[in-house]
């Protein structure tokens, strides 16, 4: 049964959105996940949300709740059963934190270097700054990686949501620049993302993001590397 008046506006190809599935499918929560009325750059979506992004959660009362993370913690926070949230404010903290490194760190350059494919954008400074940049995010991830089957340990949790799906994109994006085995060289990150992807709720997301970031997907099944599923405009070349 789909929970009244939430509804989850979300596209397969985004990376931004996959966290969000994550979360609903390891809740198990009955939510309406549709696309973007009329597309997401479309002006019948951005009547219903003015940032023009995804992921979107439309709130029982209508209200559009942008940003991944807001919505992740919306979630916990109305839904408090099968919690993606550790009890111990220390470990909460620390999902706080992943969560963090896991969208600045790691997706923030991977989006960025991904735009960096297209001709029209291709400089390769920022290339370099941006590769630096990853390989510092998942040099510190390994750092706060805990013992266990999932990041925390042994509860898969938000930092999970947030983490996995980054992961799943990087052998595509790190690919492009003859990087393929780049998650290769970060071993307790390779085999967490081994370990923790056979939670179903992650395979499923995984299953979806396929036709798009997958290894073996082709290049043109991603819109366009100037425009990253999920943004509401592309970003601007470089100079």
């Amino acid at each position: 049964m789909i929970t009244p008046g939430l509804i989850l506006h979300s596209e397969d190809s985004s990376p931004f959105s996959a966290p969000v599935r994550l979360a609903i499918y390891a809740k198990d929560l009955p939510i309406e996940i549709a696309p973007p009325p009329g597309g997401l750059r479309s002006t019948r979506y951005s009547a219903i949300n003015p940032l023009g992004t995804i992921p979107c959660l439309m709130l029982d009362d209508g209200t559009p709740l942008p940003e991944s993370g807001a919505i992740m913690e919306y979630l916990e926070d109305r839904f408090p059963m099968r919690p993606l949230r550790p009890a111990s404010p220390e470990e909460r903290a620390r999902v706080r934190l992943m969560q963090r490194i896991a969208e600045l760190q790691i997706m923030t350059p991977l989006v960025e270097i991904w735009q960096q494919t297209d001709p029209a954008f291709h400089n390769e400074q920022t290339v370099n700054m941006w590769l630096t940049r990853l390989v510092r995010g998942l040099s510190s991830m390994q750092i706060y990686l805990m013992e266990g089957t999932y990041a925390v340990g042994e509860q898969f949790s938000l930092a999970d949501c947030a983490l996995l799906p980054t992961l799943y994109m990087l052998p595509k994006v790190s690919g492009a620049f003859n990087k393929p085995d780049l998650l290769e060289a970060y071993p307790l990150l390779s085999t967490y993302c081994k370990r923790a992807s056979a939670h179903a709720a992650a395979a499923r997301v995984m299953a979806e993001m396929a036709p798009f970031w997958g290894e073996d997907s082709p290049d043109s099944a991603v819109e366009s590397p100037a425009q990253i599923p999920g943004l509401a405009t592309p970003l601007s070349p470089q100079s």
